[in-house]
C-alpha cells in the first residue's frame, strides 16, 4: 500500500493526497446510504484528481454500523467518486452480497423512496432507484453485466456517482474502478441527461 500511495502522489494526475478526512466530510456523498456505515464513517488515504475527464476522489472506507456479534461491526471498502456536470436521480446497481452486510437502505432519507428491481440475475444484484423511469433508462442489461464483471457497486447520488469495491486495495485497483464507471456512464443515453437538465458530458 505504501508503495502505491508514494506512486500516485507523484502522479501529475493525481495533486493531492490527505492521510485521513472528517466524518463531515463524508457526509457530502449522501449518508446513510451504500457503501457507508450508519454509525462512524472513516475516509483513509484520500486522494483526488482526474480520470477519463471527470474530477475523482478515492479514498479508503472504513463504516461502522451498530449490531453483529461484537457490538459494532466494521465494513472496509475502496471506494472512488466521480463528479459529474449535473445531478441525477438517486439510483444504485451493486452484487449484493458487497452490501447486504450494511444493512441499510440505499440511499439518505432526504434523496426518496427507493424502489426496488428484480435481480434476475446471478450473482445476484442489488437494482434500485427513487426514478423507475430514470431506471428503465439507464440500468440496462449491459450496465448490469459490466457491474458484475468489475464485481464493483454503484450510487448515484446528486453530481457524485459513488463505487466501491471490497476491502481497502491499492490505488491501482481504485483507479481501474474509476474507468469501469466512466465506461458504464458512457452506456447511459444521451436522454438520461434530461434528468439533469444538460446535455454536456466530459470529454
Amino acid at each position: 500500500m505504501r508503495k502505491s500511495i508514494s506512486r500516485y502522489r507523484e502522479d501529475p494526475d493525481w495533486h493531492h493526497y490527505r492521510k485521513r478526512e472528517s466524518r463531515d466530510w463524508v457526509r457530502e456523498f449522501g449518508l446513510p446510504g451504500y457503501p457507508f456505515g450508519t454509525l462512524r464513517n472513516h475516509a483513509l488515504h484520500v486522494l483526488e484528481g482526474q480520470a477519463r475527464g471527470y474530477p475523482t476522489t478515492l479514498f479508503h472506507l472504513a463504516g461502522v454500523r451498530r449490531g453483529g456479534r461484537y457490538v459494532t461491526d466494521v465494513n472496509r471498502y475502496s471506494v472512488a467518486v466521480l463528479t459529474l456536470p449535473y445531478s441525477l436521480p438517486d439510483t444504485a446497481v451493486s452484487i449484493a452480497s458487497l452490501v447486504q452486510v450494511l444493512h441499510t437502505e440505499p440511499f439518505p432519507p432526504s434523496a426518496g423512496i427507493p424502489v426496488h428491481l428484480p435481480s434476475g440475475r446471478t450473482p445476484r444484484m442489488v437494482k434500485c432507484s427513487v426514478d423507475p423511469t430514470f431506471a428503465e433508462l439507464v440500468i440496462t442489461e449491459r450496465v448490469v453485466r459490466m457491474t458484475a464483471d468489475t464485481k464493483c457497486g454503484w450510487r448515484l447520488h446528486g453530481k457524485h456517482m459513488i463505487g466501491w469495491i471490497k476491502e481497502m486495495r491499492p490505488y491501482e485497483k481504485v483507479v481501474a474502478l474509476t474507468h469501469a464507471m466512466a465506461d458504464i456512464l458512457a452506456e447511459f443515453p444521451a436522454s438520461s441527461a434530461v434528468w439533469g437538465g444538460s446535455d454536456r458530458r466530459p470529454a
